[in-house]
């Protein structure tokens, strides 16, 4: 808002006709939109107050029914913030003086040639005003939210004496008074360490942060009380604010015992869990080694009893039937291995080494080869990186992934296997990729549980452990398992194992 919208109308004590109409023909000149009201007696001074639409004082110290010092002071008790000019010619240094102590804003000798000097002067001390003004807006503004905030402000020389305290600092601390405040701030609150230091120089600017804690009432109270060395007309002082932190330290200490109760519980329930794994491992495997003999002995059974019965004619159905008996035995035989060799991946001790991937994969490879008699199969095998792992694991890893893509995509005229890696920043990402039967990606999470086959794998020989067991392994080296596949369109299987499990040579590509 500009200074003539603000200041709005002048109260103007001068009782000489000819020193008022200059007086209001200047202000005119400088403020165009002003009103002049004008008081020539107390009576009109006391109406003047009555209505108090002024917004600044002009006054004369001669006047013929009072002085100008007794004005300020009838201004003064009225409104202690109105501005408040002397505009005369007729008094002293000395009650010049007197009149600044007062609280009046300015002095302005009255001649021809000061009329002008008097509007400069109302400018200057209206602007002035208006910064008071909004400075003591700003502190009243800054207090009520210190204090609705619980925060207390001080200031205090670099010995310990207290200069200022605010109303939020003694509600903190229940102090009644200022002196019961300095007698707590020496016992609690002086920083010894600024007294001790010698350089007081140095210390200007310096900040730091300590915390309190004190018994109230019977309840213990923590504080932080943070501090900085500020330097006033040259003498350094220290400006600090308290917050009471009682409240953030109960939520961290209950958060503290929360963590430690979560830890001890998810550490309860990991043994738990680990316990009950090692015994389903320990019953699959108890299972898997009792069910081997009576299998073997079905299978001995059948054989000698094909050949007993060898010299007599046979029903084709009871061949059939022979048959299929062995055919039902040899699978079980298959399972109960698989399901060994699944219970023994998950008890093995891992044998940390560095692993040659590429070594791994082209063993596998050689292991499929009899199976591709007769087939055309095209291999695309990329550079592969060295990890840190167990190379026996890992090799049952690249051994399935690559047996289940020979073997699901037997049914193409052209077998396409595609076998790479890629980094990212943690991890190194694996995958076989074929264009076999694919699967539908709905089924995608169940291709990894045991005995799991999706519908249109039944026809394809297997046990459904094998992808099971890749995960098991996957996971015991950190890592993590997935695959993405399409309904006749082939599939791709990935495996990604941390840095941490990588070779250092490996290089980021």
């Amino acid at each position: 808002m500009a200074l003539e919208q603000s200041l709005e109308c002048i109260l103007l004590i001068e009782d000489n006709p000819d020193d008022r109409l200059l007086i209001v023909r200047e202000l005119k000149r400088a403020f165009p939109h002003i009103q002049i009201q004008e008081a020539l007696d107390w009576s009109e001074l006391e109406r003047a107050f009555a209505s108090n639409a002024f917004d600044f004082v002009i006054t004369d110290y001669e006047l013929n029914w009072t002085t100008g010092l007794d004005v300020l002071y009838a201004v003064k008790a009225h409104n202690p913030d109105c501005p408040i000019i002397m505009f005369t010619n007729s008094g002293t240094q000395e009650i010049a003086v007197e009149a600044m102590k007062a609280g009046l804003d300015d002095y302005v000798i009255k001649s021809p040639r000061h009329f002008v000097r008097l509007s400069q002067a109302v400018r200057s001390v209206w602007q002035n005003t208006q910064i008071r003004r909004k400075a003591s807006e700003l502190e009243l503004r800054l207090q009520f939210l210190l204090n609705e905030l619980q925060v207390g402000v001080f200031r205090a020389t670099l010995d310990g004496q207290l200069l200022e305290v605010s109303d939020g600092l003694l509600q903190l601390f229940n102090l009644p008074s200022f002196s019961e405040a300095q007698a707590f701030f020496q016992a609690h609150l002086v920083q010894t360490a600024i007294q001790e230091q010698s350089d007081q120089e140095q210390l200007e600017q310096t900040q730091w942060q300590r915390e309190l804690r004190l018994n109230q009432s019977g309840k213990w109270h923590w504080f932080q009380i943070s501090e900085t060395v500020v330097s006033l007309n040259g003498r350094l002082a220290v400006d600090g604010l308290v917050i009471d932190i009682t409240e953030q330290k109960q939520a961290a200490a209950e958060l503290r015992s929360l963590n430690q109760t979560l830890e001890q519980r998810v550490a309860e329930r990991t043994d738990r869990l680990a316990m009950l794994n090692r015994e389903l491992e320990m019953f699959a495997f108890s299972v898997s080694h009792d069910l081997r003999t009576p299998i073997r002995q079905i299978d001995g059974f059948v054989s000698l009893l094909r050949q007993q019965l060898q010299p007599t004619a046979l029903n084709p159905s009871a061949l059939h039937y022979l048959q299929q008996i062995n055919t039902l035995t040899d699978r079980a035989g298959r399972m109960i291995d698989d399901l060994l060799q699944f219970s023994r991946t998950g008890r093995a001790e891992m044998q940390y080494t560095t692993v040659n991937m590429e070594r791994l994969v082209q063993e596998a490879r050689r292991q499929v080869e009899p199976q591709l008699v007769g087939r055309t199969v095209q291999w695309q095998i990329e550079s592969l990186p060295s990890v840190r792992g167990d190379r026996n694991l890992l090799r049952q890893v690249w051994q399935n992934l690559i047996e289940n893509a020979v073997k699901y995509s037997q049914l193409q005229e052209q077998t396409e296997i595609v076998i790479g890696s890629w980094s990212t920043e943690d991890e190194i990402i694996f995958f076989v990729c074929d264009n076999g039967i694919g699967f539908d990606p709905n089924d995608a999470q169940r291709l990894f549980g045991v005995f799991q086959r999706l519908p249109n794998a039944q026809e394809f020989d297997g046990t459904g452990i094998g992808l099971a067991n890749v995960q098991r392994v996957i996971h015991r080296h950190g890592g993590r398992l997935w695959a993405e596949g399409k309904l006749g369109a082939g599939a791709t299987f990935y495996f990604a194992l941390p840095f941490t499990n990588s070779d250092p040579g490996v290089q980021k590509y």
